[in-house]
């Protein structure tokens, strides 16, 4: 069952101030987390502070008497929430880093430029989603969510979490669509 090892992280941590475990609960989360606030915060920094922050206050509350039950929607609802607390404290403008790419052998030119095309392509067609739509899509479709705990971290009806995936991966399809039939009018014949 997907799911038992981490939570048998969080026991361990509530219930003998397990250090190492709290600490393969952080690297297990971590990434993941940064990555869903990035899409709701302003940059990586301040992404990666909010989920720092979360972290702490974990660790804090550890012992407290009434024990959080699903870790995993726990600290996505509180990445969330924090969130929103950056917002409202402070504007800060969006900036996303771009991918560092080595630079390839003449022979690997062609298939890397195709593929940083089709990429680009698609991550077009994700920031085009309204930034609900882009968020479900993330959580669903790369951190591996069910509908029920989107909607529970976002605060929405499982129904309006499935609307807005369908919405996303038309969204993609018709750029993958586009990207093929651009590939088909330059291909030699």
């Amino acid at each position: 069952m997907p799911g038992v090892e981490y939570q048998e992280w969080w026991d361990a941590v509530c219930t003998v101030n397990d250090e190492a475990s709290f600490r393969q609960l952080f690297n297990h989360f971590y990434t993941g987390l940064v990555r869903f606030a990035m899409e709701l915060a302003a940059s990586k920094e301040a992404a990666e502070e909010v989920v720092s922050d979360v972290f702490i206050q974990l660790w804090k509350n550890r012992g407290q008497e009434e024990r959080i039950q699903h870790i995993k929607t726990y600290l996505y609802t509180a990445v969330r929430n924090r969130c929103h607390n950056y917002h409202r404290d402070a504007y800060k403008h969006q900036w996303q880093a771009l991918d560092d790419v080595p630079e390839p052998s003449t022979d690997e030119i062609h298939p890397l430029l195709e593929y940083k095309e089709m990429k680009e392509c698609i991550n077009l067609a994700i920031a085009s989603l309204s930034p609900q739509c882009r968020t479900i899509f993330r959580l669903v479709r790369e951190e591996g969510f069910k509908y029920k705990e989107v909607a529970a971290i976002l605060d929405i009806s499982p129904r309006t979490v499935e609307t807005q995936l369908v919405r996303a991966t038309g969204r993609l399809r018709q750029a993958l669509q586009q990207y093929n039939r651009h590939l088909q009018q330059l291909s030699p014949r």
